[in-house]
């Protein structure tokens, strides 16, 4: 089959921690003997289309818009500089451009409900398969009513199906939708979490704990890994670090980060900001921690808390999106409140299972 995927966010390199997961998605349908055209930001929409050397049957075209499109995404991205927005309509235009040149494809996927789906896909020739992830649904839910109806119904009248990271962006979309049209979406939708693809940081997992770790029977690692910004909720991750007396490390990047860093001093936290790196050695970080903790408020399937158990490292949470649902089927990741105190217990708790 000729498959196109048209998405807002997709890796650069190996390193880049956008998209990812729509890449593992597109290498996977390649390597199942697919034709894959990825429409993606990043470049000009003059070059020519690149082919994957892990996939080569998998070919990525170039749309432009890099300046709107990028980690952390675009809204976050826009709120720091307006202009950024201005290369929203010519990324549109030149991303419709490329996805009318490959021709005939037997099935669209259309990552990101918005604006992968609507505007970009909506009278694209070919069956559609709309994928919503978080920050998508989250957008939909706080436009006003009359649009989001406006774009769940256009998508539905033609007979588009649904694929949800979390169920519970399927539940929130619904509930934001008259009872009719939740309904139909309800029957054109399943859950399916999203592909991951990690590398093998095992070796640099270990010099890094080894930098840090001296006695690691004394001496335990927490990472907190995301964007530092409020929903995250940091302040809570390095204040229940510090009552736990354990060390952590925190990897992202953000508006926050000088707020946090004054935190974690005042705190006299044993801290350490490593910022914005590769995802190679996000994920080398996390693998490197006895215990991740992910205390955000805001989330759907949180790609850092799959990653960190993938990895076989104990996950202490708060619950969002599906983490709750999550635990119930996992040991290694407990739910617990937002609370500094219970946060902290639960560190201690799963450090001293691991050892």
């Amino acid at each position: 089959m000729k498959l196109l995927v048209v998405t807002t966010s997709y890796p650069k390199s190996d390193a880049d921690p956008s998209g990812h997961f729509v890449r593992a998605e597109a290498r996977a349908l390649a390597r199942q003997g697919h034709e894959v055209h990825v429409v993606a930001p990043g470049g000009s929409p003059f070059d020519e289309p690149a082919r994957d050397p892990a996939a080569p049957s998998l070919h990525v075209h170039p749309a432009g818009g890099g300046a709107l499109f990028g980690w952390p995404g675009a809204i976050d991205r826009a709120r720091r500089a307006p202009a950024r927005l201005l290369h929203a309509l010519p990324f549109a235009v030149a991303a419709r451009a490329r996805a009318s040149a490959i021709g005939h494809v037997d099935r669209a996927i259309a990552h990101w409900i918005v604006p992968s789906a609507v505007p970009l896909l909506l009278g694209f020739p070919a069956p559609l398969e709309v994928v919503g992830h978080g920050a998508d649904v989250r957008l939909l839910c706080a436009m006003p009513a009359a649009a989001r109806i406006l774009v769940m119904r256009s998508l539905l009248d033609r007979d588009a199906s649904f694929r949800f990271a979390a169920a519970s962006s399927l539940d929130a979309l619904s509930r934001a939708l008259p009872a009719p049209l939740a309904a139909r979406l309800e029957r054109a939708s399943r859950v399916e979490p999203v592909l991951l693809d990690l590398p093998d940081v095992t070796t640099r997992a270990r010099m890094l704990r080894a930098s840090l770790v001296k006695d690691p029977s004394a001496d335990k690692l927490v990472v907190a890994a995301g964007r530092l910004v409020p929903s995250k909720r940091v302040d809570l991750a390095i204040e229940a670090a510090a009552s736990a007396s354990m060390s952590i490390v925190v990897v992202g990047d953000g508006p926050l980060r000088a707020e946090l860093e004054a935190l974690a001093r005042a705190r006299r936290a044993d801290a350490r900001f490593v910022g914005l790196v590769p995802r190679d050695e996000a994920l080398a970080w996390i693998a490197a921690a006895d215990v991740l903790l992910h205390a955000s408020a805001a989330e759907a399937a949180p790609t850092v808390v799959r990653e960190a158990r993938a990895l076989g490292v104990p996950v202490v949470a708060c619950a969002a999106g599906d983490v709750a649902a999550w635990a119930r089927h996992d040991p290694g990741l407990v739910v617990v409140a937002p609370d500094i105190r219970a946060l902290s217990a639960a560190l201690r708790a799963a450090a001293a299972a691991r050892s």
